[in-house]
């Protein structure tokens, strides 16, 4: 069980969310987190089960807007060899790995209407059947729920009501945060990020970063704030200040939301959703370069061996060729060939940042 509590709450409303969220750490109640995306719901959901009794075993997260009907019930229950075409071994269902731990459901609100009913069947007295089985079991994992929805206002239309009243034993709302806690938090990320790119950050320079993110400049939620703070510690130049640092990371968040520029002068192509990707695949790569395994670039970037893995291929680069800089630099210097119509229309960008 750790000791500190990662949610950053300076403001008096994340202070009373914390509360809560503490108080349901020490029962063993479900729990529905309530709040708009990127509030931070999924790392007090960790939080809770980091400091509850059920800390030693997994937390597994699910993400509920990603599944079909089809697909909730077999990665929730798992399936046996031969319950429909593809399955060709059994596979355990996500309940079962969590088993005496924790499910966290992260947007429930868009479950099926189906899968709703088989999960209001499985919370009522924790037994399931996998797909395709013919032998029921039974599982002690306590549930963890997060919406930017309210559900309440759509019972019975869009969420069903029982299920409702099942998960919402207890319920917090995460709201989003304020000026302080975005400059509190800047500061936790910049030493995070600091120590995994091994990159020295004065204290001077993280405070500076805390002014800059709670100062209007950035304008995210804290899942993009994640992200810009890492961008910052990989586009850093020390020869910029820290606010241009800042702004240049920064500067990917409004491609993201624009995604089109225009040069001053009549014509720099148009960015299109696929040139922003590039972006980020060039910062992947720059990570990859840096390290020797797909392990350990997936804890470089506290990410998954399965996002590793689906990234890599993406750039059809396989795992043995972390080993090669020289093929790693070969995929990048293809990317950045490709994004070089596009040199006026960054650099124009950067500098109104």
């Amino acid at each position: 069980m750790t000791s500190s509590w990662r949610f950053v709450a300076h403001s008096d409303a994340r202070r009373r969310a914390l509360q809560y969220a503490k108080q349901a750490a020490s029962a063993d109640c479900s729990v529905l987190i309530v709040g708009p995306t990127g509030a931070g719901k999924d790392i007090l959901a960790r939080d809770i089960h980091q400091h509850s009794r059920r800390s030693k075993h997994r937390l597994i997260t699910v993400n509920c807007a990603a599944l079909t009907q089809t697909l909730f019930e077999s990665e929730l229950f798992g399936h046996v060899r031969g319950a429909y075409t593809g399955a060709t071994a059994s596979k355990r269902g996500v309940v079962e790995l969590a088993s005496g731990g924790s499910l966290f459901l992260d947007e429930i609100g868009e479950l099926p209407t189906e899968a709703q009913a088989k999960l209001l069947r499985f919370l009522a007295d924790g037994s399931f059947w996998p797909v395709g089985g013919c032998e029921e079991k039974s599982v002690d994992v306590r549930i963890l729920a997060a919406t930017n929805r309210d559900l309440a206002a759509g019972l019975d239309t869009t969420f069903r009501s029982d299920l409702f009243f099942r998960l919402s034993v207890f319920t917090i709302v995460v709201p989003p945060p304020s000026r302080d806690d975005l400059r509190v938090l800047t500061r936790v990320l910049a030493v995070e990020m600091s120590e995994r790119y091994r990159a020295a950050a004065s204290a001077r320079e993280v405070s500076a970063l805390g002014e800059l993110a709670s100062s209007g400049v950035y304008r995210g939620n804290v899942r993009e704030l994640r992200n810009a703070v890492e961008r910052y510690f990989l586009v850093r130049d020390p020869e910029r200040t820290v606010e241009e640092n800042w702004r240049a990371a920064c500067a990917l968040d409004l491609l993201a939301q624009q995604g089109e520029l225009a040069d001053d002068a009549a014509a720099a192509p148009q960015l299109q959703p696929q040139e922003i990707e590039k972006l980020d695949d060039l910062l992947f790569l720059k990570c990859a370069r840096e390290t020797r395994s797909a392990r350990e670039l997936s804890r470089r970037m506290n990410r998954s061996l399965p996002y590793v893995y689906s990234r890599l291929a993406k750039l059809g680069i396989k795992p043995k060729d972390l080993q090669s800089a020289d093929s790693l630099e070969r995929t990048s210097e293809k990317i950045r060939a490709s994004l070089a119509p596009y040199r006026s229309t960054f650099l124009r960008l950067l500098k109104e940042f």
